[in-house]
């Protein structure tokens, strides 16, 4: 049974967690041409970590249809990056040309592009405030 105090207690507990920056992240991405597969997300904090490919998280998420979204809990609020691709082929590697040039889709948070290689952290970084936040992609 749910009492009052209860209630009270939870509505502490998360504003509490909102007071101390606790944030959720929900991602959306649509464009997705092919379904099968799945979508590697790297979640980076900072530029330097963006550069060096060092994620604070990351996850596998899979693709059935042609857009997908999943959510990131318990994050301290502050800047943010995704950069993320289409593993069409389900074998845990971005797939290229001879060239080096991704053959599988990919996307960068802020829908941001790179010259020559991947977006920059200008470019892509956004903010996530305390509490539910919300960020969109399409998959090109």
């Amino acid at each position: 049974m749910i009492t009052i105090s209860t209630l009270v207690l939870a509505a502490a507990t998360a504003l509490t967690a909102a007071q101390d920056g606790e944030a959720e992240l929900t991602v959306s991405v649509t464009g997705i041409q092919q379904a099968g597969g799945q979508l590697v997300v790297g979640l980076f904090a900072s530029s330097e970590d963006w550069e060096a490919g060092r994620s604070a998280a990351g996850q596998f998420v899979p693709v059935d249809g042609d857009s997908v979204s999943f959510t990131f809990d318990e994050l301290p609020a502050g800047t943010y990056g995704i950069k993320l691709y289409h593993d069409v082929d389900g074998d845990g590697e971005m797939d290229t040309n001879l060239m080096g040039i991704p053959t599988e889709p990919f996307a960068f948070s802020n829908n941001a592009r790179g010259r020559f290689g991947p977006a920059s952290w200008d470019d892509a970084v956004f903010t996530i405030e305390p509490g539910s936040n919300a960020h969109a992609l399409d998959l090109r």
